[in-house]
């Protein structure tokens, strides 16, 4: 597993510094309720983004094998998660907000002092999950 990972978010992306790694499943708390097994790894790669003439980012890859439940047939399968985000740095709630107006796609967060990247991820894993998780149509085992 990774080391946690905090950072300055809007340095990061001002000097475009980039991170990458792996974290175990099993480590993210709010991701095992979600889970079948617990197993494997997320791989992440954090880039940042900005220069004086555009709005600071963060760029995120994150790749995993995960063990979902079939809600069809309640047995696991699995899932290839592979997801690609920007998410724009916002200097208060305010500038995040009139930027959403602008752009109701937008996403963003507040630039706090420091952020926790695998946090981060597992918002990510998390938000990239399927509502309904189930076998691709006429994948379910045959019950006996």
């Amino acid at each position: 597993m990774s080391a946690q990972a905090v950072i300055d978010p809007l340095r990061f992306a001002k000097t475009g510094e980039s991170l990458a790694g792996a974290v175990d499943l099993a480590s993210l708390p709010r991701l095992q309720d979600r889970l079948a097994k617990a197993e494997g790894q997320a791989r992440y790669r954090l880039t940042g983004q900005g220069s004086e003439t555009r709005k600071p980012s963060l760029h995120l890859q994150v790749e995993a094998e995960l063990h979902l439940v079939c809600q069809r047939c309640l047995e696991p399968y699995p899932f290839r998660l592979e997801m690609d985000a920007t998410l724009l740095l916002a200097r208060n709630e305010a500038e995040l907000a009139a930027w959403e107006e602008a752009d109701p796609l937008c996403e963003g967060l507040v630039a706090e002092a420091q952020l926790d990247v695998l946090a981060l991820v597992e918002d990510e894993i998390l938000l990239g999950l399927p509502m309904v998780p189930k076998h691709p149509e006429g994948e379910c085992p045959e019950r006996a």
